[in-house]
């Protein structure tokens, strides 16, 4: 029997203070504590931690990652694998605080990394505009290959789940404002007495970039891995980590511990449906490994005996658009019924007409243009100086990115949390 139950604290603010606690919905942070425990192995440097609201006038970017505080009772790490020991997960109490998250950026932009604008009318492409977020901004001791765009940067991405875990300790013994409980168990023999669809949920994980920024499972780099099934409950809780930044089509670690779509399978499970799990596949480079993992993940959904797929992608584009597509016609081919859920963007290379029910999460494609904020936290000349998805150092008609008065012009692309492919969104489709 794997049973989680989450229970979530409702944070109404942090705040700076000389120790680090919780008390009445407020979390006080101890600047120089904290910045000790997201540092272990000394390798960054210049840190400063930032409180931001919604609504404040505050750039911030490069953002490299989100995630949730949370807290463990039980003393097993937050992230297996990572944070500490190689554990199970997806059963046990597991303690979470609500309405905030653990960001970090740098100076220098890396492939994924992403812009969010606390207020204005970036502000409505992402999610984290509406939660109140402790921000991390660090460089790196050993600062290299700055003019490389796949550098591997894990010394930000673990201090914000460091973070994560340090403010998460704070909730240790005391009672939740509210309870989610998951339990698969449960709905099973309701799922089977009413002979229910079989449904499974497809994820493309990233996995076509050099070693360290790919997603994680269990704290290891994905890279040239298989598909793998795994327990619904296992993505909500710590299993799968985001590798790369907050570019708009990015999956980030908070995204994976608030999964809406498999929070909302698990509820329909015994209901409406029959939810079998999770086939997270990555997306390789080359086509035979995509065409591999395709027909592996394919023969994964036959042995649970499917009737249905949602195929979620990960960001969109070239490479992923292969992976995904494979997916949905090798399901459909094996005569199970599929829904893509991808965002829409220009210059898809790659469909197939076997596909015909996709959702959309959002676009990225639209040019955009975002007034100066009174602060920025990062460096906004990274926009011009450095590489990103959506932004540039020059163009004939737009001229560049970032303007002398610091307003900005981007693509859509680089907004974060703008396609996110979980559907972690602020904006929603009207139907006319």
């Amino acid at each position: 029997m794997k049973k989680l139950e989450i229970g979530n604290f409702l944070v109404r603010d942090i705040v700076f203070g000389e120790k680090t606690a919780y008390e009445g919905g407020i979390l006080t942070v101890n600047r120089e504590e904290a910045t000790k425990a997201i540092n272990p192995l000394g390798k960054l440097k210049n840190i400063e931690l930032h409180i931001v609201h919604p609504g404040d006038s505050v750039r911030i970017c490069p953002v490299k990652g989100a995630v949730e505080p949370r807290f463990r009772p039980d003393g097993r790490a937050l992230f297996p694998g990572y944070t500490g020991p190689v554990t199970s997960c997806g059963e046990g109490t597991l303690h979470a605080m609500k309405g905030i998250a653990v960001l970090v950026c740098g100076r220098y932009s890396s492939m994924g990394d992403g812009i969010l604008d606390m207020s204005g009318p970036g502000a409505d492409y992402s999610y984290h505009s509406t939660t109140t977020n402790l921000v991390i901004f660090a460089e790196r001791t050993n600062e290299k290959e700055l003019d490389y765009t796949l550098r591997e940067e894990d010394e930000f991405r673990i201090s914000a789940h460091f973070m994560a875990e340090y403010l998460g300790k704070t909730l240790a013994g005391r009672e939740p404002d509210r309870w989610e409980c998951y339990d698969l168990d449960e709905g099973s023999q309701q799922a089977q007495e009413k002979k229910l669809p079989r449904v499974g949920y497809v994820m493309t994980v990233i996995s076509q970039l050099a070693k360290g920024i790919n997603d994680l499972f269990l704290g290891r780099d994905c890279n040239n891995m298989m598909p793998l099934l795994v327990h619904p409950q296992e993505i909500l809780d710590g299993f799968l980590l985001g590798g790369m930044g907050l570019a708009g089509q990015a999956l980030t670690t908070y995204d994976a511990q608030n999964h809406p779509m498999i929070k909302r399978l698990c509820q329909e499970h015994g209901k409406t449906i029959d939810f079998a799990g999770v086939i997270l596949s990555p997306a390789d480079v080359s086509d035979s490994m995509k065409l591999r993992n395709a027909i592996s993940a394919t023969q994964i959904a036959e042995c649970l005996k499917l009737d249905g797929a949602f195929v979620q992608e990960w960001g969109g584009g070239s490479n992923v658009d292969v992976d995904t597509f494979y997916l949905l016609s090798h399901l459909e081919d094996k005569g199970i019924k599929t829904v893509g859920i991808m965002d829409e963007h220009i210059g898809k290379v790659y469909t197939d007409p076997k596909a015909d029910a996709i959702v959309s999460v959002g676009e990225t494609s639209t040019i955009i243009e975002l007034p100066p904020m009174d602060k920025v936290i990062g460096d906004d000349e990274s926009l011009v100086r450095d590489y990103y998805y959506g932004a540039w150092s020059t163009h004939t008609t737009l001229g560049p990115s970032l303007r002398p008065d610091h307003s900005v012009i981007i693509n859509t692309y680089a907004l974060a949390c703008g396609g996110n492919p979980a559907a972690q969104l602020k904006r929603a489709v009207k139907e006319y």
